[in-house]
């Protein structure tokens, strides 16, 4: 199958004289069934699932934003229906969804957790010809955002999107020779490392407020001295009180706004759920409404930064906090923003709350809606939540907001990251950037960026704080909670790899 390099220019833009365009099918394995498709979906339905056995790879375990591959939420058949179907997936094959969000690509990693997976009947596979292509820089072209929207083009479906085999092993691929995609491929994967080593620091960083959240306000730790009474919350400390959640925490729902309000260009983003991703906001997808109507109509419902927001329909619960650079930004339906109602000391304590398992079992079990559930103001009047006293609400504030603020400016550089990423990507893969005279060690690079205050605040703010928790014989708990064991391990190899790479 064929692609011939005017073709591709003509959709995709000039490349260098030392790229040749070739197509799936080009460089996929000599091996029979290199590249498949599922099973029909009789054969893989739910009542071939099992606890246990072979995980099968579907539409949620891929992605459209260079996350290589979500390697949980799985289904599994056992080791005999995977047999039966014949439809695995093995490490460095691509996965690609056929049926749904298509555009959606994965590529299995060295350090999976499973030996094997079979693709679901709505998923497609290759196998590639190590030989030929390097496989991340097969797949970063895949995931680009370049073939991402003209896979969107050749969808075949009427009602849900669709692709098919031969559309597959027709997508078109740049590639120089092998040494230069395995130097192109070296430079994207050092800075996907280092978005994921900013990811991971996010996660510890939101579960130790988790952690500390619980230990002071669910099992009381720090208070156990005090004597308590009884509410209709259970019982908690003398001085603490119930309120309605609308006496302590200011909210507002956004409008709803209209297809026919949209704009193309020189206009304001407003948000929508899918703009809510992994507890922050990606706003390239956003549409737009006039400034007129922004800054007029719909004036308050700007949002400012800090404010924490909320979908409330559909996916219940994601949240994210609003950064400068994501203003201007207005509110839209389906999506509360939330902010202290009296004073900023008490941001740690409504953020701590309103992602807490608690707020997350009031929305799922109050929400309310026949197709999908919804949660709104009406709700939210008629939930209760405790109010410590106002020295209590200060010293939380200032031991988890540091935290708060470590993560928005680790979001911010994670965004910095993907947007140097994006940019490099479609110039390394056309040659616009040579690197054919790159020697150095890119690895080393990239890894200087340890060196910057994430890790330093994190190694910091932690040896603040468990000076402080040894001292305080109720926080023991805490010490000893799995998080903290895994950050200080983890705090123990960087410093190890800090002072070696302040010497490079």
């Amino acid at each position: 199958m064929s692609f011939s390099k005017n073709t591709f220019t003509n959709i995709f833009g000039e490349i260098s004289s030392e790229f040749n365009v070739y197509t799936i099918e080009d460089i996929a394995s000599d091996e029979k069934r290199s590249i498949i498709s599922g099973p029909f979906g009789s054969n893989i339905s739910s009542k071939y699932f099992t606890e246990h056995g072979v995980p099968v790879i579907r539409g949620n375990n891929l992605t459209e934003d260079n996350t290589k591959f979500i390697d949980e939420g799985f289904v599994f058949v056992s080791e005999e229906k995977a047999k039966e179907l014949n439809t695995y997936a093995d490490v460095d094959d691509l996965v690609f969804t056929a049926a749904g969000t298509i555009g959606q690509v994965g590529i299995i990693p060295e350090n999976s957790k499973f030996d094997r997976y079979v693709i679901s009947n709505k998923q497609l596979r290759v196998t590639l010809d190590l030989n030929k292509v390097n496989q991340h820089y097969a797949y970063y072209w895949f995931s680009s955002k370049l073939i991402n929207k003209y896979i969107k083009q050749l969808n075949t479906g009427s009602t849900i999107p669709l692709i098919n085999l031969t559309i597959l092993k027709g997508l078109p691929i740049p590639l120089p020779s092998k040494d230069l995609q395995d130097k192109i491929a070296n430079i994207i994967i050092n800075i996907d490392k280092k978005i994921e080593i900013n990811k991971k620091i996010n996660k510890n960083l939101e579960e130790l407020i988790k952690h500390i959240y619980i230990n002071w306000f669910e099992d009381f730790e720090p208070f156990k001295g005090n004597t308590f009474h009884d509410t209709k919350l259970g019982k908690i400390p003398n001085g603490w009180n119930v309120k309605p959640l609308h006496k302590f925490i200011k909210f507002q729902e956004g409008p709803g706004i209209r297809n026919w309000q949209y704009v193309e260009e020189d206009g304001i983003n407003f948000l929508n759920i899918r703009c809510i991703q992994n507890n922050d906001l990606i706003l390239n997808t956003a549409n737009m409404i006039s400034k007129e109507e922004a800054n007029g109509k719909y004036a308050h419902f700007m949002l400012n930064e800090w404010d924490l927001v909320i979908s409330s329909s559909g996916t219940l619960g994601r949240y994210a906090i609003v950064r400068k650079e994501h203003l201007p930004l207005c509110l839209n339906t389906s999506i509360i923003r939330f902010k202290p109602l009296h004073s900023i000391n008490h941001y740690a304590y409504i953020y701590s709350y309103l992602t807490s398992r608690g707020f997350y079992h009031y929305l799922l079990t109050m929400g309310s809606g026949s197709v999908q559930l919804n949660f709104g103001p009406t709700h939210l009047k008629q939930i209760d939540l405790i109010v410590p006293p106002e020295d209590v609400l200060k010293r939380y504030n200032e031991t988890v907001f540091p935290i708060i603020e470590k993560i928005v400016k680790i979001k911010a550089e994670i965004n910095k990251l993907t947007k140097l990423r994006d940019t490099l990507l479609p110039k390394l893969m056309s040659g616009e950037i040579d690197v054919s005279k790159i020697n150095c060690d890119l690895k080393i690079i990239i890894r200087k960026i340890y060196i910057k205050s994430s890790k330093l605040f994190l190694w910091r703010y932690l040896s603040e704080n468990k000076n402080y928790i040894k001292n305080t014989k109720s926080n023991e708990t805490l010490l000893k909670s799995r998080t903290i064991y895994k950050i200080n391990k983890f705090l123990a190899k960087f410093t190890t790899r800090y002072r070696y790479y302040r010497q490079q």
